[in-house]
């Protein structure tokens, strides 16, 4: 049932070391320099956020490839006759990138406006309940918020750039 009805070739692979590389980067520069962690390897909260950043980049890089793939596929002709005058594979998806990658960072830009004066998110919650301060609940809770962003960003970019490029 979770059977992706679409592939290309060294596609688990690619989702892998995408997935890996953008939520280790962000997740140790996020920990590192803005949680302000020293080391940044504290496994009360590096492994929560490391969670927190795989969590939601999955349904992103899910989205993306899922456009990618059925939009070459449906595209197929309109790829063929860039290809044909002399443009270059990434001239040819182009277009189909930009699609893939706007669609997959819609959901996490629109949680994004909305955290804090509409919903109050879990972590924060909890922490404001545990007895920290809300200044630092917020503070915690917006670092988290752009990791994610930025998480869910790179792996999306790099997964429909190893896409279009086979």
């Amino acid at each position: 049932y979770n059977i992706s009805k679409q592939t290309f070739r060294s596609m688990f692979l690619a989702v892998l070391l995408s997935k890996a590389s953008s939520t280790l980067l962000i997740g140790i520069i996020g920990s590192k320099y803005a949680m302000e962690q020293h080391p940044f390897w504290i496994p009360e909260t590096f492994i929560p956020t490391m969670g927190m950043l795989l969590g939601n980049m999955m349904s992103g890089m899910a989205d993306a490839l899922s456009s990618c793939l059925s939009s070459v596929g449906s595209r197929k002709e309109h790829i063929e006759t860039y290809l044909a005058f002399g443009a270059s594979r990434w001239e040819a998806g182009q277009s189909i990138a930009i699609k893939a990658v706007r669609l997959a960072m819609l959901p996490t830009i629109n949680q994004m406006s909305v955290i804090g004066l509409i919903s109050i998110q879990g972590m924060m919650t909890g922490q404001i309940l545990g007895g920290a301060l809300v200044m630092n609940a917020v503070r915690y809770q917006q670092i988290i918020m752009f990791m994610i962003s930025a998480s869910t960003a790179l792996g999306v970019l790099s997964a429909v750039v190893a896409c279009i490029r086979v």
